[in-house]
């Protein structure tokens, strides 16, 4: 498929919602209605009803999350150096600039994405690196952001108060039920997976209506230092140790392998911005490497899209 077939539909839903509510045609009370219908209900449906029905082969998935996250730290502990030694931020800005570098929005972005390019197969391996991200990734941040007054006490009230943030998220929800149909092979009804599907179809176009919306609310000029910094290591420093990882050392699919690239190269998640309000510091930064990356995004995802293509993908 060529680049412009996989990315137009794209880009242009996400600008529909951007110039929708810069002509002032929705309110923000609007948009953040129509994010929590998308990510309250629409989204947990498609990761459920693709999760439920899944193949999932036990070696790849292990080298998949192997070598993703391996990357993930990767970035994570260079954007901690980098937030040090040019910010001079302290341990939680440090930990949220890093979360910004490290978390990839893998749902609003990536599943669409990964859709037009690579087919409806590769939503199973994405749907393995999506449905333990906030886990990984938010325990990480916190290691990072509590390390000066880390304790066995504070280390396991962080993970208890995590786990039951995760529980009570319905993406979360939607994946654990997911998987418990899968391995546990429960039987669905034709008329209840024909509704799950129905509500799924909707998921991708509406998340990124509220995806192009949601970008009136940011500003790069003034935190474009940190915004470039988190860009660069978001677009091009993860997906390269990604694809050194997934495509040169560990034995995969080159379908699970281009998924697994993908995904890593795809910009910075808004549950960056969640886990910064945790901490209430570097919001901004955050704020604007979203904007900023998710622009830039078309360049580097462009250039990983000719790649796959060039490999037959």
């Amino acid at each position: 498929m060529a680049l412009l077939d996989i990315l137009t539909p794209i880009v242009t839903l996400a600008l529909v919602g951007h110039l929708v509510t810069r002509l002032k045609l929705l309110s923000d009370e609007d948009v953040n209605a129509l994010a929590r219908f998308s990510f309250g209900l629409l989204i947990p449906c498609l990761l459920f009803i693709n999760t439920a029905e899944a193949e999932f082969g036990l070696g790849a998935s292990l080298n998949l999350l192997l070598g993703y996250y391996g990357a993930v730290l990767v970035t994570y502990v260079v954007a901690i150096v980098l937030g040090k030694l040019a910010f001079n931020y302290d341990a939680k800005e440090q930990s949220i600039f890093a979360m910004g570098a490290a978390y990839p929005n893998t749902t609003i972005v990536g599943i669409p994405l990964v859709l037009q390019a690579l087919g409806d197969q590769a939503l199973t391996p994405l749907f393995l690196i999506i449905a333990i991200q906030n886990l990984v990734l938010f325990s990480i941040g916190t290691f990072f952001a509590e390390r000066e007054n880390l304790s066995f006490t504070n280390i396991v009230e962080s993970l208890i108060l995590l786990l039951q943030q995760l529980l009570r998220s319905p993406i979360t929800l939607g994946l654990i039920a997911g998987l418990a149909v899968n391995l546990l092979s429960i039987p669905l009804p034709a008329a209840l997976r024909s509704t799950f599907h129905l509500f799924s179809s909707a998921a991708v176009p509406t998340a990124l209506f509220v995806l192009g919306a949601s970008l009136t609310r940011y500003r790069i000029r003034d935190q474009w230092q940190p915004a470039l910094s988190m860009t660069i290591l978001k677009l091009l420093v993860m997906p390269l140790v990604a694809w050194i990882l997934l495509f040169k050392i560990l034995e995969l699919p080159s379908l699970w392998a281009a998924a697994g690239l993908l995904a890593a190269a795809m910009p910075v998640g808004i549950n960056a911005y969640a886990f910064g309000t945790r901490y209430q510091c570097a919001l901004a930064q955050v704020a604007a490497g979203t904007l900023l990356s998710a622009l830039l995004s078309l360049l580097s995802v462009g250039g990983i899209l000719i790649y796959l293509g060039s490999l037959g993908l």
